[in-house]
């Protein structure tokens, strides 16, 4: 035996060329590259073009993870769920070819990005707003500034109204594809020059008064001082009769004319569903939906309106052949239900409508909306994002609402004055109710265990209308709150809720004035 190993361990005793650990590290490779050859198959095997098959229980297995996924609110819902579908009314497909306004004002932490996302508005219009920007007045939006949007029916912004100080503001305008800019003077800058103008004109008037009354004791310098002092006390009293006597003729003439273009008043009684004797009163489809918006939250016109009761519609135009042109817009409004006037008057300094004490339609009652359905719990969850992506398809599956983490059976507010539009059950939003509010605001409340009211019942800001719960396509229980402004989803907690300012005395003395006009019109028909 000794003669065997005795070679090996002289060879160990040697002293070897290169260190024993580069020794051991090339026999380990060695060992690896041996054992890779022969475990390995063939390389035909390799690059052969059959597939690997895949068994029934892994599919199972992804089928289960994706539906897993779906069941996280990545949840498109249709529009019409959240209409009342019932009540004759067309939907808001129908174009009144008018802009409706949206006010923000700028927070503290803003930036565009935000504000966008908020009032949930494309992100490739910002851009394009961006490349046009002269004053690069967007980039420099500050905490307290008011801009106003001008949105079409498709949500899309036509006009963009920004206030550089108090004589100028830039105008962003919709032109084709793309927009324009253009600075101008701000009205108030105008109202001020027209004041000082009037208010030169009776400072001229007495220049030449003046200069008039020392000719007159020119002509008269025979005549002692007292008699050219009555004459000229005599011939200033006439001028200022003429004057008076002037100016009450104007006054009639006014008041005579017409304050806005040849009109034409439509009026019809009900029979049937409103949208039906509207169309046949003359209306057209769209007049007939811009209608039915001005008075949501105060009419359910499906259950409201009976058979007898009637309406009034005045338009900027005469009629064609007793139907009210698509370009002819509706300047007042008169629904009489159960002994009842509701009345809507176009202001055309805002192109707002009001009521007959002047108080905006866009507004609630009480003037006020709340900003939590469910006030002692405001912990959201999961905020607005209407562009959030789900992670298993990678697909846009927007969340139009803000998520409140509460118990099951927590007490659920209504946020404003509305009207009930719907309460009841749906796959993916369980139990839900739907209010319409004045003007074109509306809420959603989704995932409820329970619903206590009923459509086309009306109801007050603050009160209980359901109670939370974990219904439909949830993953726990929780409040699913949206805020629709025309009919589109904004961000409910940042969003610039309608609160009604006190106008000034000026201007609400000029739109009661309109009113009056308009009810004269309407009385008249």
């Amino acid at each position: 035996m000794k003669r065997i190993f005795t070679p090996f361990t002289g060879l160990v005793n040697r002293e070897l060329p290169i260190p024993r650990q580069h020794l051991y590290a090339i026999i380990m490779l060695a060992c690896f590259s041996v054992a890779s050859i022969t475990l390995l198959p063939p390389p035909g095997e390799l690059l052969s073009d059959e597939p690997i098959p895949v068994s029934n229980e892994d599919l199972t297995m992804d089928a289960e993870l994706s539906k897993q996924a779906a069941d996280t609110e990545f949840v498109s819902v249709p529009h019409d769920a959240l209409l009342d579908d019932d009540d004759g009314i067309p939907d808001e497909a129908v174009s009144t070819g008018e802009l409706q306004l949206m006010d923000y004002t700028v927070k503290d932490d803003d930036n565009l990005s935000y504000i966008f996302n908020t009032l949930n508005l494309s992100a490739v219009t910002l851009q394009k707003l961006l490349e046009v920007d002269i004053q690069n007045s967007l980039v420099r939006l500050k905490p307290g500034q008011k801009i106003t949007f001008y949105l079409d029916d498709a949500n899309v912004i036509q006009k963009l109204d920004i206030p550089l100080d108090l004589e100028k503001h830039v105008i962003f305008e919709r032109k084709n594809d793309t927009y324009q800019s253009r600075i101008e003077q701000s009205s108030d800058t105008d109202a001020d020059d027209s004041k000082q103008e009037s208010i030169a004109a009776p400072d001229a008037t007495n220049t030449n008064t003046k200069t008039d009354s020392p000719a007159v004791t020119a002509d008269n310098s025979k005549v002692s001082k007292k008699e050219a002092a009555r004459l000229a006390a005599e011939e200033n009293s006439k001028k200022k009769a003429a004057e008076k006597a002037k100016a009450q003729a104007a006054e009639k003439k006014e008041a005579a004319r017409p304050a806005i273009r040849p009109t034409r008043v439509l009026s019809g009684k009900i029979a049937g569903t409103f949208a039906a004797s509207a169309r046949n009163a003359g209306l057209s489809a769209a007049h007939v939906h811009q209608v039915a918006r001005l008075f949501q939250g105060q009419i359910d016109f499906r259950r409201d309106l009976k058979k007898g009761d009637t309406f009034k519609v005045l338009f900027d135009r005469n009629a064609i052949a007793g139907k009210a042109g698509s370009d002819a817009r509706v300047l007042a409004v008169m629904i009489t239900t159960k002994g009842k006037n509701y009345s809507a008057f176009r202001n055309t300094k805002d192109n707002q409508f009001y009521d007959d004490d002047g108080s905006s339609l866009s507004m609630t009652k009480s003037g006020k909306f709340m900003r939590y359905p469910i006030p002692s719990s405001t912990r959201v969850s999961s905020n607005f994002n209407p562009h959030r992506v789900n992670p298993v398809t990678g697909r846009v599956m927007a969340h139009n609402g803000t998520d409140f983490s509460v118990r099951v059976g927590t007490p659920v507010q209504a946020t404003g004055d509305a009207v009930v539009v719907k309460a009841t059950r749906h796959k993916d939003m369980g139990i839900y109710i739907v209010l319409r509010h004045s003007g074109r605001y509306s809420s959603v409340y989704m995932h409820l265990s329970k619903s206590m009211v009923k459509p086309g019942q009306k109801v007050k800001m603050g009160q209980v209308i359901g109670l939370s719960g974990n219904t439909g396509r949830s993953t726990g229980p929780h409040l699913h709150y949206e805020f629709h402004v025309n009919n589109r989803a904004v961000n409910a907690m940042r969003v610039d809720l309608p609160m009604n300012e006190p106008m000034q005395t000026k201007a609400k003395k000029s739109l009661v004035a309109k009113i009056n006009e308009y009810k004269r019109l309407l009385n008249d028909s």
